[in-house]
């Protein structure tokens, strides 16, 4: 099975998304590009049946996702998308966020480096704890601080979850307090969000009203 291709073109586009995986969970889904993002230049207008129908909505959601952290409409033109992992991982049976071997994200990592080195990126996009967790453990970011240490050692994977190819961080909500704050790469601002599936907040997430509000001041300021 083919990879995941990046969607975009990165020696043009303002903004990189990383996202997870093509997968995350349990999807069968096979995207031949991050997202499904093709699907919105492939169609005129939405499909309206079947998985056609569920691809398609998920790459409209992910444009409206970036649009409404940007406070603007945001161009699909604008966006280099892809994921820390673009292989199709073994899924969990809807047990639990799937867990992204070192390997494969250290090869991901590689890839975002070089993709970010084409570009003149405004502001790079860190979707879940996962990928940011890998992200910083890496050197991805400019600073080095107690916060990122902190971070990097409780979203570290926990050992018994990891044993089931599921990611449950060692600590307890480490991703409450890097979501939505400013960071840098090479200068160019990063900020760590919620993964799209999670958006709009729901109940069970309310807690990340204040950073995700946090995070659209940030995308905002870094798109002016």
């Amino acid at each position: 099975m083919a990879p995941t291709k990046p969607f975009g073109n990165p020696a043009s586009a303002e903004i990189l998304l990383i996202g997870h995986d093509p997968r995350l969970q349990s999807s069968q889904a096979q995207a031949e590009y991050a997202f499904f993002l093709d699907y919105l230049q492939r169609y005129a207008a939405a499909p309206t049946y079947g998985p056609e129908k569920r691809k398609y909505g998920l790459a409209n959601a992910l444009l409206d996702y970036v649009s409404a952290l940007a406070g603007c409409r945001v161009p699909l033109e604008r966006l280099y998308v892809t994921n820390l992992c673009n292989e199709f991982l073994q899924g969990t049976q809807s047990k639990g966020t799937v867990l992204i071997p070192e390997a494969e994200a250290e090869r991901g990592y590689e890839e975002i480096c070089r993709a970010s080195g084409q570009g003149h990126f405004r502001l790079i996009i860190s979707t879940s704890c996962q990928v940011f967790y890998h992200l910083a453990r890496l050197g991805f970011l400019d600073e080095s601080d107690e916060r990122i240490s902190l971070f990097v050692e409780q979203a570290r994977p926990r050992k018994s979850a990891a044993d089931r190819r599921v990611y449950a961080t060692s600590g307890k909500a480490p991703f409450l307090e890097v979501c939505g704050v400013e960071f840098h790469h090479a200068g160019i601002p990063v900020v760590a969000v919620l993964h799209v599936k999670q958006w709009p907040l729901r109940t069970s997430a309310l807690r990340y009203m204040e950073p995700m509000e946090r995070a659209k001041q940030v995308i905002g300021a870094a798109l002016k």
